[in-house]
Order: C-alpha cells, then structure tokens, then sequence
C-alpha cells in the first residue's frame, strides 16, 4: 500500500471518528441514564371538580444544561401523546427541589394546523410510547373523545350553514347529529374525566435539543371532592330593617359549585354540627374509596344537619359570582320559594346563633366556612350608593356599555418639594368624572397645623400637579390639611368638598397623602363597588367588575359572540367528521327559568315536541302511583320541566316567528341575529360594600323609556376626532390650492436653504481637482421617509456630477435600495445628455451591518481621496465615524436627516447641515415641481395656522378661558 504521508494522515483521521461514530451510542447511553427525570409523581388536585391532576418531580442539576421538560399523557402507558411543556432558563436553571405541571380546565386537544398522521416524538427509538399531539386523522383521534371530555368551538356561519346532517342508530333510536370537519372548528379542547385513568410521563430536553430518555410512565385519576373552604365570610344583621346580609370572598381553586348556602346554628347545636361535618366528610372519603375497592361498604348518612338554612343561591362560573346576598325577615320568618325556604328567625335573639357559609357542588358535596358570629348594625351605618345609569358609550366600534354614577372625585397622589428651605411644594393629583358630569375647576385650599390657610389654588386647567407657596421661616410642615371642590357644567352641593392630609414621611423626607379621603366626614375609600350584570341568557347574575370608592364609571367590554361551544362525543371516520348536538340555545325564559332551544333542522323540533309530551303522560302516570310525597313531589318537577319545554317550543314569540321562514337559511340567519343580540344585552345593578357585610344593593336600572336591557351599537363616526377630520380637510385644501398654483406659473416662495444652495459649488469643486463625489443615502431602507428625500437629492447630484463628467460614488447598504438607486443615477445621465459616461458599479452594495458598512465607506474615502462627500438620509451610532473620516480627508461634506440624535454630530463635522424637515424640503427645493412645491407650501401654511392656535390657547388659557383647549382631544 503505497501512500504518502499526508494520506496516511486522512486515512488514521477517518479511522478515530469511525470508532466515535461507533461508540457513541453506548456512551450516550450510560450517560442518559443520568437525564431520566427522578420522583415523578401525579397527584389529584383537591378541592376540584374532578378534573385534574398535578405532576410533580425533582428537576435535573443546572449542570446539565436543561432548557425543557416535556410532558406526555395518555389512557394506556404504552400510547402517550404531548400535552405541554415548561421552559427553563438553561443559565440559572430550577431554584426549587420540585418542579409542578397543571393538568386541569380545558386544554388544546386538536385542530387543522394539527400533523395528518399520527408520528412519533423526535429522537424516540421505535419501541418508545410517545407521540406528538394528536393527528387530524379521526380514525386514530376520534376513539380518543370517549377519554376525555371534548370542547369544541365553532364558528357561527360554519354550525349554522356548514354542517351535515348525519343519523346514527343508538340503541334502537335514531339519533341526529350535526357533522362538522376538522377545519370548521377554531379549535378543539380537552379536559380530563373524573374517576378515569391517566399516565404521565416526563422527559428533558438539553441545550443542544437533545431529547433525553423518559421516566417510567406514572398513574393518576382525578377525583371529585368537596369544594375549597371559604375563610372569608361576613355576616351582619340590619336591626331596624330585619335584613340579614352576607358577604363572602370567591373560591381560588374553580370547582363545580352548584349552590352557595348561608346557615344559621344555634350556639347550643355547636357539637352536633361539628359531627355532621365530620360524618360529611367521611362520606366524601368512603366514596373515593368505594371506587377504589369495590368491596368496600358504601357510607350512608346518620346524623342531621342542625343548622337551618336561612339563605340560597344558584351559582353561576366561581370566578364571576355575586359575593353578596340578603334575607328579610318577614313576621319572624324567611321565605325564599326558589328554594323553599321557610326559616324561622327571632331577630330578637339573633346573637344566640352562629351562621357558616357553605359551597355545595353538583356531586352533593358541601364545604363549611369557619362558625361566624353576627354583627348587629343599624341602617344608618349602609352606604347610600349614588345614582347610576347605563347607556352604549359613544364613539366606539359597538364594544362597551357605560356604566356611570356618582359625581367627580379628586385626590391627591404625591408631593415633594422644590427646593431645599422646603418653601415651595409640588403636589400631585388625580381625578375621575363620568360623562355626566364635565369639570370646569378644581379649587384647592391648603392649611397648616393650626388650620390656618396657606394657599387657595383654581385649577382651571387639570395638568394634575399644582405649586404651593409655603411661609418662610419653617424648614417643613409636619401636616398639611388640603380641601378640593369642583365647579362643574352640573350645579354641586356647597359641602361637596373632599378633604384629605399630607403627613411627613421620614422615608422620602417629604410629605405624602394619607389614604383616606373625606366627603363629608365619610371616607370614601372605606367602600368599593361590585358591578354586576346579566344578559338575556345568564340565569345568574354575574360580577363584572370590583372598583374602588374613588371610581365613577365603568366602560364594560362587551365582547361580539361569534361561536358556539358544543360538547364533541361523536365521530364519523368514514366521513372524517366530528358530530355535535344539532340544538343550540337562543334566549332565557325568565318566568319558566329556563332556556328557550331549537334545533339546526326544523324536522326535528316536532319530533322533540313529540318525545316531550310522551314523557309528560309518563310522569302524570308516575304521580299517580307515587307512593312516599317526596317521590311525587321529584316526579312534579319533572313533569313541570316538559310541560314548560313544550310550551316554550309551541308558544316562544321568536321561534314562532322562525318557523314562519319556509327557507331553512333564512331562518337560521333569523335565529342567528336574536340570539347575538340576547348575549350582547345586559341589565346592570351596583351593590356598594365595605367587604365585610356591610352593603346596600341597588335594582336593576331602567332608563326613562322603561328599558333595563343594553346593547352596544357601533357608531358610524368617532365625534371627538372632528378636529382631526377638519385639521385635514384645511390642509387638503391647501394642498389644492397652492399645488394649482404653483401649476399656473406662480413663483411660491421657498426660504434658501445653505446646504442645497452649495451642492453645484460642491460639485464643482471635485471636477477642478479631478476627484470623485461620495453619496450615502442613508442606512435605512426604502420604507423610510428620510430615505426617500435621500435619493430625491441623489438625482439632482448624479444629474450634475454627469453634466461635469465627475465621476460619484454610491455606496448602499439596503439590497433594494441598490436597484432603486442604480435607475436613479442611470436616469440622471440620461436627463444629462450623458448616457455614455454612466457605469452601473459606480453604485455598489457593501454590507448589511452596520459598522462593517461604515468601515467600507470609510475605505472607499481614503483609497479614492473623494473631494465631496454628502450623507442624505437616515443615520444613526455610526455617523460621527463617517464624517470624521471625511473631515480628515479635507472633502467637502453635505449632510441631511431626520434622526435628531445625529443631528449634532453632523453640524460639527460637516460643512452643512440639512436639519430634519429641510431634508424633505430639499426635493421640492431642487425639482420645483408644482406637485411638491405646493406640498411644502402647504405645509408652511398649516404650521403657521398651528402656532396661532397655540398662541391664542396659551393667551386664552392664562384668562382661565379653557374652551380652546378643551376642544381638541387629549390624545
């Protein structure tokens, strides 16, 4: 074998990285094992509606340079699919010794963007069990909606006109169904089944997005329990009113909560109760434990509740319930027939009692609050709750209802002074109004300790800061007491003054705003306001929003319904469609309490009629043989749930008027448009508290025309930019005028500008030296304004340059400027008579980064020793480096930008200096088109009509005349 040295070389060189190549899958083995995540663990998260579970493990060291956990589920240990991940920052890696994954609420399940087939996770050998998310195939995704519960959100014309009417024969009926495809749902979300099985596993992935091996695969089910224990519970009594009232705070951990509860137990009964709770909590535990091992006995309930209750009230979402509730006691007794309730009460000896607040979910669960005791309160301490009212807000897209009430409050926010002898003081305010009323003046008056005045300030325009001259001869105040009143376009009464006290901080050294503040002798800040509201579909009211005592308005979003939500059960493989309920909802019927229902298909609404009035004989049959009243009284109710649905489907003044439609599109476009407007229409009520118990509700407000239900409605303009619209229809008639002026021949005047007025002597002072003009037109890219002006410039020169036969240089740094310059120049010598002496490299692209362009450019000024150098454009760190460059070489430089930053450095190096707008008026300056010439005369014209308006609102402002000012919009 005869081979030289250097060969030999390549040859033992190949021969190591074969046996690396070879070996490295052993090491890498030996030493995943080291990535394999330790004390993987899936708990059920308590307190829940039994569906979810927590994951917890014990991170990997920093060391090993982890930037991901990803974590994989599924039904069976040996088919798990992706879910989610968390990301670590790889530098400081995990602080904590566990690390936490939430499985719970609804999470992504599938849709079109989801992969065709189903494939394995990356790097995974082929005997791993983890897969990606789920594949758009339904033949390997639709077995898995019988795991989990399914969301799926649709799009209103895609339910409404993109469905397909599919049957399938369920034990021996036959069932409708509305059959969708994958790409008419926005998306699919999943959320896990209580008392189902589910694996867990957990793999890291390292820096190098090397996907470790992953841990064993870990069993969890989550379990329904008892919702979480409210801590917050205030009950009060209002003697002189007999009003029982109850507050309470709203759970953190979302359950399926069905009712909240108020109780009422008498001190004596304390024991018992406490039994009772146990024994419910027992129950609760016996029933995991029953579904755990079948032959564990089933624990049935002994002892009584002794509390008797005394308040109820269905729950809507835990997050956006009412936190408040009352109950008035009637000749001794509360009567509540939603719940029939029928205490009685001896408000006498109402302190004999405690009073537990409890969360029952649909389960039967029930969680106590801790035992209360009662605060007795007279009803002169309730708050008064101001007027409110409710209207669509003007000038908007058709998105908010304006909820307003009360008059102007105004506060203090900081202070701080402004000089060291502490005789002057800045203090700072703030204020809020609602478009009830419009402030005109905001009067503060300052005092001292003593209560003596120091200052009395009218603040007829509100810039939230005002300067207080304080007495000489004191180095600071300890107190400073200061009294704010208003005058508004609505009279106020003359004790409507807001008082509130600055007290030194030795922190800051300075003084700051205590938080109360007085109205009154009342502190308006003890209370906060609940705004609750409902639409035409909520059986509940909800919260919509907590605000302090201090607001006076609320803009509440009211978001476009533009999708349904369905359960998805169902799935037709064949077809590859995903079935859902064909019935959707429209509105509520308030007097039946329920919900007014039809279906996409009106063949099938007769067979629901007929189906409900079979089961409304069944029921009267079952009355009649009811043995125990318990059983008969179940047995009315569901003969009263048909009964109403039946009559709700004959007799609902909306369904009546679809049916009408004998075009099946038509009608559902009808149906469409009254169940958006029942979602938009909402009906508003306040209730003012101080969090504890102490409240006063308001009714639901109607406006003079009897209407307690608001809808927005888009407006056509946006009122308070009428300025604007007029400010440019001002200027688009300045440009008429002057650019038809300047086309008939009139000299329209333009100020010289130095720098424009040098660049033929500039030029021509390169051609006597016989050396090269340099043009940079900027960094920017063409989108840029300033680079724009730059080649409108760059034409005018290369013109020159060509009429001289100076040879120019244009150095570009954006790829599509080049072209754009290159035609530019190109057209110059054309223009010039020259077409001959252009040459196409004489523009030429350097680099897209910056300072290594500014590098190049700098090279070609010394290598061609160019006499001229201009930098027309943007610019921006870099340009000092360049204009140096050129002051060394002795060239003549022209500069011209908009960038403020960089206008310094080019007025000390350069020669000239184009100062922001003169770079765009240079273009006009030079072509003197007519079209760009009455442009920038316009311009002058709408700048000088500008400054009168600033000169006359600062003159008016100074007479406290605020009319100007206040008619331009703020922002």
């Amino acid at each position: 074998m005869n081979l030289n040295y250097s060969k030999q070389k390549v040859l033992l060189l190949l021969m190591v990285f074969c046996f690396m190549l070879f070996s490295l899958p052993s090491i890498s083995a030996s030493d995943d094992s080291d990535y394999i995540v330790q004390n993987l663990e899936v708990k059920d998260i308590p307190n829940d509606d039994g569906t979810g579970l927590v994951l917890s493990w014990k991170p990997l060291p920093k060391e090993k340079r982890i930037i991901e956990y990803r974590v994989y589920r599924g039904v069976t240990p040996d088919t798990l699919f992706f879910i989610g991940r968390i990301d670590v920052n790889v530098k400081t890696g995990v602080s904590g010794d566990v690390m936490y994954f939430y499985d719970n609420n609804f999470n992504y399940f599938a849709d079109i963007r989801a992969p065709g087939k189903l494939k394995k996770e990356k790097q995974q050998p082929a005997d791993s069990p983890l897969y990606r998310r789920f594949p758009r195939d339904l033949s390997i995704t639709g077995p898995q909606l019988e795991n989990y519960d399914v969301l799926g959100i649709i799009p209103e014309k895609d339910f409404y006109f993109k469905n397909v009417k599919t049957k399938i024969v369920e034990d021996a009926d036959t069932t409708v169904y509305a059959g969708l495809h994958l790409r008419n749902f926005s998306q699919l979300a999943k959320k896990l089944i209580p008392d189902h099985e589910y694996y867990y596993t957990v793999l890291a992935v390292t820096e190098s997005r090397s996907y470790k091996p992953y841990a064993e695969p870990v069993m969890g089910i989550p379990r329904d329990n008892a919702p979480e224990k409210i801590t917050d519970f205030y009950p009060v009594f209002v003697k002189d009113i007999n009003r029982l009232q109850f507050e309470w705070s709203l759970p953190f951990i979302k359950s399926d909560i069905n009712l909240h509860s108020v109780y009422m137990l008498a001190k004596k009964d304390v024991k018992k109760f406490e039994e009772y709770v146990a024994e419910q909590k027992e129950i609760e535990l016996n029933d995991i434990a029953v579904k755990e091992d079948t032959t564990i006995a089933k624990k049935t309930a002994t002892i009584k509740n002794p509390a008797v209750l005394v308040f109820r009230r269905k729950s809507a979402n835990p997050y956006i319930s009412m936190k408040t509730g009352y109950a008035d006691i009637v000749d001794g007794k509360i009567v509540n027939e939603e719940f029939g309730i029928d205490a009685d009460v001896d408000a006498a000896n109402i302190n004999d009692y405690y009073f537990v607040f409890s969360l029952r979910d649909y389960f039967g669960y029930e969680t106590f609050s801790d035992l209360k005791e009662i605060r007795v309160i007279d009803s002169s301490e309730l708050p008064q709750v101001p007027p409110f009212t409710v209207m669509d807000r003007k000038n908007d897209k058709g998105d908010y209802n304006s909820v307003m009430w009360g008059k102007p409050v105004v506060y203090l926010t900081n202070s701080n002074y402004l000089n060291e002898k502490k005789t002057k003081i800045l203090i700072n305010y703030d204020w809020v109004t609602n478009n009830n009323y419009k402030i005109r003046n905001i009067y503060f008056t300052v005092f001292d300790e003593n209560g003596n005045k120091i200052a009395r300030i009218n603040e007829y325009y509100q810039d939230k800061k005002i300067k207080v001259k304080l007495p000489k001869g004191k180095n600071g105040f300890q107190t400073l007491t200061v009294e704010m009143s208003f005058k508004c376009d609505k009279p106020l009464e003359d004790d409507y003054i807001f008082v509130q006290k600055l007290f030194y901080n030795e922190q800051s050294k300075s003084l700051k705003p205590e938080k109360a503040i007085t109205l009154k002798n009342d502190d308006i800040t003890r209370f906060s306001y609940y705004i609750y509201k409902r639409n035409l579909t909520d059986a509940r009211y909800r919260l919509s929003k907590k605000l302090a005592g201090t607001q006076r308005e609320l803009d509440d979003n009211i978001s476009f319904t533009y999708s349904h939500y369905k359960l998805v059960k169902k799935f037709d493989a064949k077809k590859q469609l995903l079935l859902v309920d064909p019935g959707f909802s429209i509105i509520r019927d308030y007097e039946k309490d329920t919900m007014v229902r039809t279906s996409l298909y009106p063949s099938e609404i007769q067979k629901t009629i007929d189906s409900y009035e079979k089961e409304i004989v069944n029921y009267q049959a079952k009355i009649d043989s009811a043995t125990t009243d318990e059983e008969k009284k179940s047995y009315e109710e569901a003969l009263e749930f048909y009964q109403n649905q039946v009559t709700i489907l004959k007799e609902n003044p909306i369904l009546k008027e679809a049916d009408s439609f004998t075009n099946n599109k038509k009608r559902l476009k009808f149906l469409q448009k009254a169940r958006r407007k029942a979602k938009r229409s909402f009906e508003y009520k306040i209730v003012m508290s101080n969090g504890e118990g102490i409240f006063t509700e308001t009714n639901v407000y109607k406006d003079e025309n009897g209407n307690d239900h608001f809808e927005p409605v888009p407006n056509w303009f946006d009122k308070t930019e009428i300025p604007t619209l007029l400010a440019t229809l001002i200027f688009g008639s300045m440009v008429f005028i002057m650019i038809n002026k300047a086309k008939k021949g009139h000299d329209l005047y333009i100020r010289p500008i130095a720098g424009i007025e040098e660049i033929d002597n500039a030029i021509g002072r390169a051609t006597e030296m016989g050396r090269p003009i340099l043009f940079v037109p900027g960094l920017s890219g063409i989108s840029d304004i300033a680079t724009l002006a730059g080649l409108a410039i760059l034409g005018r020169v290369a013109k020159k340059a060509a009429e001289y036969d100076t040879k120019i240089l244009i150095p570009v740094r954006d790829y599509i400027v080049l072209p754009i310059a290159q035609e530019i120049v190109k057209e110059a010598h054309y223009e010039a008579g020259r077409p001959d002496t252009y040459d196409k490299r004489s523009v030429f692209f350097i680099t897209t980064a910056q300072f290594a362009f500014v590098a190049g450019v700098n090279g070609v000024m010394i290598r061609e020793k160019t006499a001229t150098n201009f930098y027309m454009g943007m610019f921006y760190a870099e340009s000092l480096i360049m204009t140096e460059t050129g002051s060394i070489t002795g060239a003549i430089q022209i500069a011209g930008t908009d960038a403020v930053t960089q206008i310094p450095f080019f007025i000390t190096t350069c020669d000239y200096t184009l100062i922001g707008e003169e770079l765009y008026a240079a273009s006009a300056y030079l072509a003197r088109e007519p079209l760009m010439l009455g442009t920038l005369k316009a311009q002058d014209y709408t700048k000088f009509l500008i400054l009168l308006f600033i000169i006359a609102g600062s003159v008016l402002s100074t007479l406290h005349l605020t009319f100007l000012i206040n008619a331009f919009p703020e922002k």
